[in-house]
């Protein structure tokens, strides 16, 4: 299956926000709607998406209404950079790179149901931003990145909410 160059940021959040909502269970479903809307999408960028996660085999259609399902290869795929970790070599690999995209395009979504105080919105944009930065280069480094990861997951155990993000980032970490 070659899909991961293809799959864009939209397609990822929602896979994400699907898997969590299945608990990572292939055999389970949802609607596509919903889970379209949870993410401040239309119906339409909705159904354009899960085509194009179906056109993947990442979601199946499980009934004529819109509701869906992913596959044993999403469940995998999505799992998978989670476990992975950032490596400890100087710079990060493109493994380590799409594993970080993944856990930020992920924060970024959903910042606003944090409930983070203005000084702790300000440092995680900063480390965002920082991440961002990095990321652009030929060469990020994987010190800089892990101190920007490790300042979210301070900020996410304060805020003691969005636990599977806390739960996303540490397991970047591999703490």
């Amino acid at each position: 299956m070659n899909f991961e160059g293809d799959i864009g940021p939209d397609e990822q959040r929602f896979l994400q926000a699907l898997h969590e909502k299945l608990g990572g269970d292939p055999a389970g479903s949802a609607s596509l709607f919903d889970v379209g809307e949870a993410l401040g999408m239309d119906r339409a960028a909705s159904s354009r998406i899960a085509e194009n996660l179906m056109s993947w085999e990442l979601v199946e259609i499980r009934t004529l209404s819109g509701a869906i399902g992913i596959t044993q290869a999403a469940a995998d795929w999505v799992g998978a950079p989670n476990s992975a970790g950032l490596g400890s070599g100087p710079v990060i690999g493109d493994s380590d790179r799409q594993s970080v995209e993944a856990v930020t395009t992920d924060l970024k979504s959903r910042v606003g149901e944090m409930g983070l105080e203005f000084d702790g919105l300000s440092e995680l944009t900063a480390d965002l931003k920082t991440i961002d930065v990095q990321l652009t280069s030929s060469k990020p480094k994987t010190a800089i990145i892990r101190a920007c990861f490790e300042s979210i997951a301070d900020l996410l155990s304060q805020a003691g909410k969005s636990s599977d993000l806390y739960t996303r980032v540490r397991d970047l970490l591999n703490t």
